[in-house]
């Protein structure tokens, strides 16, 4: 006990130094993870409240949305480091070891998750939301926003759990971010290598912060499930 205490110690008086190397994480942490979840929102959530909207017969779909959130991590990151190495059909764009690639290994793995969410959630819609508007002249995108606005509640929910798993992911990001200091260094790469290190206390803080940025989104995630349920 007293071995985890003087780590806490330790990792505390790190955070509170503002140690470079931990706030730099924070920082390539929260930008990729914004960034990739923010673009597969645009794309997933618009595309899984279709398919509960107007496609309730699209099974196949519906279940490879499904599927996909439960592909490992390690995987999509193998698949985006074929894509994006010297070999791969973008080796040329020289994306590899860089932020832009956590970025897409990130958005791939938030895609199936908002997707599946959104699909959900519009299918639980009373189909009169859809069918007022559709009866007062909108088309079928504009009907589709209005729907969305409806339960902007439990969409937002969905990105804060999408924002959740993402940032702890560790799989991705050491695969195609190559973990390099002070460019593609994330909080749970940090902490990996620390801790292969032997060195407990740099490890531990950014774990605190990853925690803490885990159980805020989670928090949060729950206010708005309760407001959408309400």
């Amino acid at each position: 006990m007293g071995f985890l205490i003087d780590g806490v110690r330790e990792a505390a008086s790190l955070i509170a130094g503002g140690d470079a190397a931990t706030l730099h994480a924070v920082w390539v942490s929260l930008l990729c993870t914004c960034t990739a979840v923010g673009l597969a929102a645009v794309v997933a959530i618009p595309y899984g409240a279709w398919l509960g909207c107007y496609q309730p017969r699209a099974r196949v779909q519906v279940v490879v949305l499904r599927m996909g959130t439960a592909v490992p991590t390690v995987v999509i990151g193998l698949l985006i480091y074929a894509l994006l190495s010297r070999r791969g059909f973008l080796g040329d764009m020289d994306l590899l070891y860089t932020r832009t690639a956590i970025i897409a290994g990130e958005f791939v793995l938030a895609f199936p998750m908002l997707g599946t969410l959104a699909h959900g959630i519009a299918a639980s819609l009373d189909p009169v939301v859809v069918e007022s508007s559709r009866t007062l002249g909108a088309g079928r995108g504009r009907a589709l926003l209005r729907a969305l606005g409806e339960c902007r509640p439990a969409l937002a929910g969905a990105c804060l759990a999408a924002f959740g798993r993402c940032i702890t992911e560790l799989g991705i990001a050491v695969t195609v971010g190559g973990n390099l200091a002070m460019q593609t260094r994330t909080l749970p790469s940090t902490i990996q290598l620390e801790l292969s290190r032997g060195d407990f206390a740099r490890a531990l803080a950014p774990g605190l912060i990853l925690l803490l940025l885990a159980c805020i989104a989670a928090i949060v995630t729950h206010r708005i499930s309760g407001e959408a349920r309400r």
